[in-house]
């Protein structure tokens, strides 16, 4: 599918590395008998994702093992994974969520899982199947309204450099939002430490970016930094096909 939005620069080695992930672990998924459907939800159920498009997936499993699932470690790719965050509260009370960062080709890709009990699984009106052995119900309900409308539960435990940890594996979110030229990149920016600038062209918003990387290289292991360093030079390129690299270092 082309990308939606014909504003949006072309990133094709971002697609192929999506593509690549998501081929092996569809098939993980399919050959494990505990999870009895898989899903997208976001933009990829909605029909509307782009080069930059992360993946949000959404599996069922047995009531009993959602805290084994839970856990990127039991999932699809575990050994590609650099940083996870258990973030159940963006689920409803009674199912878990993760957002796992993997490194594929040199290159971060996230992904948000929602890990779903059978007692409580349906499918949202927005989300597209993989499978489904259960035969689940369909609401009326998008993914966003469903997850307006949920029963929120308190966030799990963090660590204290937790936070910065996040922040730094959504400068990759940031700088997808920038290349998009989206109204949403100067919070973005502001998110993961940046100043907030409202309105600035997609290089002095790649500029804080890098800035912030070199601040917080105390704060996270070169496994996580080099990854997102090497996705700023990807935007960069797209965004500026003709400008010489400029060294940070």
């Amino acid at each position: 599918a082309m990308s939606a939005d014909p504003e949006v620069p072309a990133a094709p080695r971002l697609r192929a590395i999506r593509e690549a992930w998501l081929e092996r672990a569809v098939e993980r998924l399919e050959a494990d008998p505990a999870i009895s459907a898989a899903g997208f939800v976001g933009s990829l159920g909605r029909g509307d994702a782009d080069d930059w498009s992360d993946i949000d997936l959404l599996i069922v499993v047995p009531d009993d093992q959602l805290d084994h699932y839970a856990d990127a470690t039991h999932l699809p790719g575990s050994d590609l994974v650099t940083w996870s965050i258990d973030s159940r509260h963006n689920a409803p009370r009674g199912a878990g969520a993760i957002g796992v960062r993997y490194v594929i080709d040199g290159l971060p890709l996230h992904v948000d899982w929602y890990v779903y009990p059978r007692s409580q699984a349906a499918w949202v009106a927005d989300a597209k199947v993989i499978f489904d052995e259960q035969g689940l119900r369909r609401l009326d309900d998008t993914f966003r309204e469903h997850q307006d409308k949920r029963e929120v539960q308190p966030p799990a435990p963090k660590a204290a450099n937790a936070h910065r940890l996040l922040q730094v594996s959504l400068i990759p979110v940031a700088a997808k939002y920038v290349a998009r030229r989206s109204a949403d990149a100067g919070r973005m920016v502001e998110f993961v430490g940046g100043p907030y600038v409202s309105e600035a062209v997609p290089a002095e918003y790649l500029a804080i970016l890098r800035r912030l990387l070199v601040q917080y290289r105390d704060d996270a292991p070169e496994e996580m930094l080099a990854p997102v360093s090497r996705y700023l030079d990807l935007a960069e390129a797209v965004l500026q096909p003709n400008s010489p690299r400029l060294s940070t270092s």
